[in-house]
């Protein structure tokens, strides 16, 4: 089971201090990678990826830098592992643990239809609560939560919805049917 958090830490901790410009550059070759005819099952030759990789550093301007060494090593370990189609999990793992190591924390608003809540209010209140430098929050229109709000913060969810209390007293019910059952058989039994 491939793990894009796994790869995304071992970019970063071999970038260093270079890794958020490591990142912007591994995010260009793996546009100009991800064209390359036969990269995406890893038959790509060595000589194609060269090209490819040399191409894309000179136009993102950073071909001879350590940064764009290291970025081309990781685009090219992908297509050898035959990896590449996992390469925008990567991405958004890369960003996110960058994110994360500069206070910037990743928040998503779910309803069932628009929510009317100013969002400088809501980032500001997240801010407050998580100690965050930035927050950058994405809505999302989900119909099936029927009612109210999921609140993703980072890995915690806040779920306000109505289908969540829907599910939860669906549970309730059926704990309730199981312990009038069990009484009737304890008081049949005994």
């Amino acid at each position: 089971m491939f793990a894009p958090r796994r790869w995304a830490k071992a970019f970063i901790i071999s970038m260093g201090a270079d890794a958020e410009e490591a990142f912007g550059i591994l995010v260009i070759l793996l546009r100009w990678v991800n064209k390359l005819p036969g990269a995406v099952f890893g038959t790509a030759s060595a000589a194609q990826l060269k090209t490819l990789i040399g191409k894309a550093g000179a136009r993102a301007g950073a071909a001879g830098t350590e940064s764009f060494e290291c970025a081309c090593g990781f685009a090219a370990l992908l297509v050898k592992r035959n990896l590449l189609r996992h390469s925008a999990s990567v991405i958004s793992e890369i960003r996110k643990l960058l994110d994360s190591g500069n206070g910037i924390v990743h928040a998503t608003l779910e309803s069932a239809s628009s929510v009317f809540v100013p969002e400088d209010e809501l980032t500001s209140i997240i801010r407050e609560r998580t100690g965050a430098n930035e927050v950058r929050l994405e809505k999302k229109i989900r119909p099936e939560l029927v009612g109210g709000y999921r609140l993703r913060i980072g890995d915690k969810i806040i779920d306000a919805s109505v289908l969540a209390r829907l599910k939860q007293i669906e549970n309730e019910m059926k704990n309730a049917v199981i312990e009038t059952v069990n009484r009737e058989k304890g008081e049949m039994n005994g």
